[in-house]
């Protein structure tokens, strides 16, 4: 097949396409570089930069392929959504009607949308089954609403275009290419800690609201080869999975097992308790977000290879390389 990989520059879809380019696909990628701003590296597929709020750009980049996975957004931690709620709404929802719409016209057989976790924002119950996003209210969140209306968008392209689709809900994911961003919260928690702990520390550690928040962490591989595996296959077809890690952890619990995992490699000294200092959480700031991933199991005999201190004892071992690297 002939792949379009939107969003391809960003951490996922880089673990995702070597996954499909080794499985005999050929892959045309597409990015605006919007968030870290553009990015030279060595590529073995077709490569086109664009912003695919531009309908020009979604139907030059779609030319000729097969199938699509649509990972384009604007991807942040839990402040950095709140700061652009605007251009989430706008930008991602536009751009994803614009792929939806240039698959059309190109005939294309599949297109596959990466969603998010946080469509779950309002969901009370743990663990989350993929269907009890349809009983609660929508997410508060212009991050969470968007993704839950671009899923809401595949599904109406299938209903009225008979266009398929497949909707992936990834938790939560760790890499060790993740670096933090100057303000606490623009990047994701693991990468926040990692810098904040271990590369530049600080004491006491800044966590928002209480650090009770539990999560599940699931090592990018995992998610990426849910995604290059089963996208494309029958049993994926017009169905919603979660890809996550079931194994869930309080912000304050991760916090300290980076710095006992990051201690054991020689990466920090022995030294007194991990003190935190809290920070305003915001106020839809979700408590508990746990997957249920006994669907991806049964369908598509997926389920997370990587647990959480694995994850991230892959995350410091990098942080040890890029360190010995400059010595």
């Amino acid at each position: 097949m002939r792949i379009l990989v939107t969003g391809s520059e960003g951490s996922l879809m880089q673990a995702v396409i070597p996954q499909l380019l080794a499985a005999g696909h050929e892959v045309v990628g597409v990015d605006s570089f919007v968030r870290y701003g553009r990015i030279e590296r060595e590529r073995h597929y077709t490569f086109l930069e664009g912003d695919l709020s531009d309908p020009a750009i979604s139907l030059k980049a779609i030319e000729g392929c097969d199938g699509v996975i649509q990972a384009a957004a604007r991807i942040y931690g839990v402040i950095g959504f709140h700061q652009v709620p605007a251009d989430i709404l706008g930008y991602d929802l536009a751009l994803h009607h614009n792929v939806l719409r240039a698959a059309l016209h190109a005939e294309v057989g599949h297109v596959a949308y990466i969603s998010s976790s946080m469509v779950y924002e309002r969901v009370p119950q743990v663990p989350c089954t993929e269907s009890d996003v349809d009983e609660a209210p929508p997410p508060s969140t212009a991050y969470g609403l968007s993704k839950l209306t671009g899923e809401r968008m595949s599904q109406a392209f299938w209903q009225q275009y008979q266009l398929p689709y497949t909707i992936w809900r990834p938790f939560n994911i760790i890499t060790g290419t993740e670096t933090a961003a100057a303000e606490v919260g623009i990047s994701h928690v693991f990468a926040d800690f990692v810098e904040r702990i271990v590369l530049n520390p600080i004491h006491p550690l800044p966590i928002i609201g209480g650090g009770e928040q539990v999560r599940c962490f699931t090592w990018i591989d995992d998610v990426a080869r849910g995604i290059a595996d089963h996208t494309f296959t029958p049993a994926a077809r017009n169905e919603t999975f979660n890809l996550g890690n079931p194994e869930p952890m309080t912000m304050k619990a991760l916090a300290r097992r980076i710095r006992h995992l990051a201690r054991e490699a020689g990466l920090l000294p022995d030294g007194p308790d991990l003190a935190f200092t809290s920070m305003p959480a915001p106020s839809d700031d979700v408590r508990r977000r746990v997957p249920d991933v006994r669907k991806a199991k049964a369908l598509l005999d997926w389920e997370p290879t990587v647990s959480t201190d694995e994850s991230l004892q892959r995350v410091l071992s990098a942080v040890a390389r890029n360190r010995s690297g400059r010595s």
